[in-house]
């Protein structure tokens, strides 16, 4: 078997996605099942001709080291952001290290660089998923096309290429 690609983007780069659908339960009964793009975030569905587990998660999640700035995003003028540290990151979201402890579902902004030769990437806005002492999870809701992008082609360079199934 090969791996499935993307209908939109063409990449290899897709994983099995959450089945939540009494539509993805019936299709998934003649092993149909839907798939969501690590690169573009589409969801489409495919035949894999072999029966699959419901996973937990849509995207794989990429280990990173990039430094970051973190802010409230209705924060007062005088109030400073925090730095931290990005340890995961995916085409929606991230994960980051940092001292101060957030409450989920609060908004944040944030801009990080992933080398010293190119431009910060800025999240305008992303909603705190999780908090655990000294790491938060984060969601990204609004960015440019243009940081999209960017983080896009950071996943194509470190998303490993999917194996063939035995």
């Amino acid at each position: 078997m090969r791996p499935v690609a993307c209908p939109f983007c063409g990449t290899t780069k897709t994983r099995l996605a959450v089945r939540r659908s009494f539509t993805d339960r019936l299709f998934g009964s003649v092993t149909v099942y839907p798939f969501r793009c690590q690169l573009c975030a589409r969801r489409f569905r495919a035949f894999l001709g072999r029966v699959a587990r419901n996973p937990r998660r849509n995207f794989d999640r990429v280990s990173v080291d990039f430094p970051v700035w973190l802010k409230l995003l209705h924060a007062s003028p005088h109030e400073l952001g925090e730095e931290g540290i990005i340890r995961d990151l995916s085409i929606r979201g991230c994960r980051i290290r940092c001292e101060r402890s957030v409450v989920p579902g609060t908004r944040v902004e944030l801009e990080f660089q992933h080398s010293t030769a190119s431009f910060p990437i800025t999240v305008e806005e992303a909603i705190v998923r999780s908090s655990s002492p000294g790491e938060i999870g984060l969601r990204f809701t609004q960015l440019h096309r243009q940081d999209q992008r960017r983080i896009r082609s950071i996943l194509d360079l470190w998303l490993p290429e999917p194996a063939l199934p035995r």
